[in-house]
This record gives C-alpha cells, sequence and structure tokens, in this order.
C-alpha cells in the first residue's frame, strides 16, 4: 500500500519529533542523547524553519509545529545587537576566562604559549574582577593591579585550579569540592561600596569533546559510554552549586565554565531564577567554545534579578580552547 505521506511530510514529522526528543533531553538525562541535541538544536530549529517556510507555500501549516515548540521552550541563539540607555557610569565590570593553564600555543609561533599574551589582555581590560577556570598557580601570580584574590591552590588536592581576583575587597571565600572529579567551584564575597556580592566560579565536568579528542575516538565505544557517567556528574555538580546559592542571603552571580550548552538540564538548573547576561545585553552567536567551526556557548554569567546587566561582551582572541567574556553591571 502506497504511503499517504511524501517524502516532505516525512522529513517535517521527523524534524518535529527530533525537535520534541531534544527538549525533552534538556530537562530529563537521556546519556548521549542530551548531549547531541544539546549541540544540534540551532541546526534543528533551522531545518524545521526552512520547512515551516516551505509549507506556508504549500498551506501545510503543520510543518510550523517544530518552530513554534522551539520559541516556546528556549530563548533564541542568536541576539541582534542592543543599545542599553542604562548609564555607565559606576559600572562594575567582570570577566571570566577558561584559560587551559595558560599553555595555549600560540597561531603564529607554535613554540609559545600565550601566557603573556593573556596577562597583556587581562591589564588591556583592567575589569574589577576576573575570574579564571583551569588557572596556574604560577602565571596566576603574576596578574598585578588587583590587591585582592582567592587564588584556589591548595597543597596535595587535585583539582582543577580555579582563581578570583578583585580590585574590592574579599572578605570570605570558600570551595564547592565535586566527588569523584577533578572539577570544583569556588566562592567569593565581595564588598562593593554599600554592597555585598557572591561570585561563584565554576568549572563544570567536561564531556572531553575537543575535535581532535573526536577524531581519534569516533569508534571507540568506551569513550561515548563514558559520556553517561559525565552527565550524571555534571548535572549533580550544577545542583550542588545551586543549592549552596540558594542558601546564600546575598546577590550572587554564578559564572564560569559549564561545560554545556543552554539547551541542557545543566543549565536549567543553573538558570533558573536568575538572568543570564548573554540573553540581557549580549550579540551574535555568544560563541565562547568551538566545535569543528561550530559556535557553542559553554561560559557565562548567570545574576540575580537585584544586578542590572548594563553590557555582555564576546572576545575572539584563540588564546585558549575557551574566548573569555566580559560583563558590566549595576547593583540596583
Amino acid at each position: 500500500m502506497k504511503s499517504k505521506f511524501s517524502r516532505i511530510d516525512k522529513l517535517s514529522i521527523s524534524c518535529i519529533v527530533a525537535m520534541v526528543l531534544g527538549i525533552i533531553s534538556s530537562y530529563v538525562n537521556l546519556g548521549m542523547l542530551s548531549v547531541f541535541f544539546s549541540v544540534i538544536m540551532p541546526l534543528l530549529f533551522v531545518l524545521n524553519l526552512l520547512l515551516a517556510i516551505y509549507g506556508l507555500f504549500k498551506r501545510k501549516y503543520i510543518y510550523s509545529i517544530g518552530v513554534f515548540i522551539f520559541l516556546l521552550c528556549y530563548n533564541f541563539f542568536f541576539q541582534f545587537s542592543k543599545v542599553t540607555k542604562l548609564e555607565n557610569k559606576d559600572a562594575i565590570s567582570i570577566l571570566t576566562y577558561n584559560v587551559r593553564a595558560f599553555l595555549q600555543p600560540l597561531a603564529d609561533n607554535p613554540n609559545k604559549n600565550a601566557t603573556t599574551e593573556i596577562i597583556k589582555f587581562i591589564d588591556s581590560v583592567s575589569a574589577d574582577i576576573v575570574v579564571f577556570q583551569e588557572s596556574s598557580y604560577k602565571e596566576g601570580r603574576e596578574i598585578t593591579g588587583y590587591p585582592y584574590h582567592f587564588l584556589g591552590y591548595r597543597e596535595n588536592i587535585e583539582k582543577s585550579l580555579l582563581t578570583i581576583y578583585s580590585k574590592y575587597p574579599i572578605i570570605n571565600k570558600g570551595y564547592i569540592d565535586f566527588p569523584n572529579s577533578k572539577n570544583n567551584a569556588i566562592y567569593a564575597d565581595i564588598i562593593i561600596k554599600a554592597d555585598t556580592i557572591r561570585v561563584y566560579n565554576a568549572h563544570l565536568q567536561s564531556f572531553v569533546v575537543a575535535p581532535h579528542i573526536l577524531a581519534n575516538k569516533y569508534n571507540d565505544y568506551s569513550y561515548w559510554k563514558g559520556l553517561n557517567t559525565k552527565i550524571k556528574k555534571q548535572i549533580e555538580q550544577a545542583k550542588l552549586i545551586k543549592n549552596h546559592a540558594n542558601k546564600s542571603m546575598k546577590k550572587v552571580i554564578i559564572c564560569g565554565d559549564f561545560n554545556a550548552t543552554p539547551y541542557s538540564q545543566t543549565y536549567r538548573i543553573l538558570e533558573k531564577g536568575l538572568n543570564d547576561s548573554y540573553l540581557s545585553n549580549g550579540n551574535g552567536f555568544g560563541e565562547t567554545y568551538s566545535l569543528f567551526n561550530y559556535p557553542l556557548r559553554l561560559d557565562y554569567f548567570l545574576n540575580s534579578d537585584k544586578i542590572s546587566v548594563l553590557n555582555h561582551f564576546n572576545y575572539d582572541l584563540n588564546l585558549s580552547d575557551h574566548e573569555p567574556i566580559v560583563m558590566k553591571f549595576r547593583i540596583k
């Protein structure tokens, strides 16, 4: 019996089903599928959009279901430039950057690492607060201009090094250690004039999906199977940070390298009740990591309602595998 559905009908149904499955995977841990859909969700939207446009001409409005579902559940993945009317006077700036231990080789000189260039960049931006993931104790001490700092180093503790530098006094600080992982988070309470804010610096479990690793592991079953364990760890780590932040009565900024896209369960957990600075005042794709030249947003500033985002800016430096982002804000 001949099918009543044309090829384009079947394609549209498949794309809508994939969109629904992708949305479910951002609420429920589906293992490798959750990672896969969190990465390709923008591509799924574009494909559904093209089918929806085609459906309008053919009066097959059902093709638009995938687009409506995406817009109902997610913020758009591209932000157009916004001009804020808020004055930048008395604005506070904060920078977060996964510096990859300052060991990234320079593109124009592979025999030299990026240490000097990163320090020059930090000096040129002169943010009020600087937050590093995958820092280095030795190179980190070369950062000047910050009388207050939390270098995060603990002897004989094998954790990814996190640091916080501040031009404002740090009156309290601490660690959030993740079990069975080298990843962790730290926090610092910073006095800014009459207010105290708590800044969380988080480096969550990586899925180890760098291009050079995927090229060597694409047919390794144990690698793909191990992703399920990594996903569970990342979700639990996000819950630990969120629970810790919820117990604080202070205005908070949760920032750092989440190793998760905005279409992941990890992001949903951390973002709940907070504002994403990129969505508030960013522009473009907000790319902080490139996977085979495919733009991903893995680094964030999430802030309390009582913190007004004046500006969010993404840099393109190629001095690490991640790119830095800067947020300017004012405390209400």
